[in-house]
């Protein structure tokens, strides 16, 4: 069951009810699009650099876990193509693409239910790929 979806409950709807409530936003949506976990596959090439800028740590570690393979020079990274690395050294370009995407989107949307929430923001830099079945619900 999904409650708020069924109900039509929309975005601006959650926000009253989070700041009705007290709990307010986390901290984290200053820099994600939506919750889910630290090291999302799915997740924008901005939000990996809000990773690196909130949890260097987190980030960090993240970035161990990108390989390259001796035998084959095959890579396994987190985002297709770029590694965390890469990504890093591309922070002012991205966040800028990424901001004047955001711009576009909002002076454009509709009031959308939630499962629409950013379907359309698209920048320079990232793909929009489904997100994983836990932050599509």
């Amino acid at each position: 069951m999904f409650p708020f979806k069924e109900d039509g409950i929309i975005k601006q709807d959650v926000l009253r009810i989070l700041e009705e409530s007290g709990l307010g936003l986390p901290d984290y949506y200053k820099w994600r699009t939506r919750s889910g976990c630290y090291f999302c596959f799915f997740q924008r090439k901005a939000e990996w650099i809000g990773l690196k800028n909130n949890h260097p740590d987190l980030f960090d570690k993240a970035q161990s876990y990108e390989k390259s393979t001796t035998p084959t020079g095959t890579r396994y990274t987190w985002q297709n193509g770029e590694s965390l690395e890469e990504i890093a050294k591309r922070e002012k370009q991205i966040l800028k693409n990424y901001g004047e995407a955001l711009k576009r989107w909002e002076e454009t949307a509709p009031n959308r239910p939630l499962i629409q929430l950013f379907d359309d923001a698209h920048d320079d830099d990232d793909e929009m790929e489904p997100p994983c079945l836990i932050c599509d619900l």
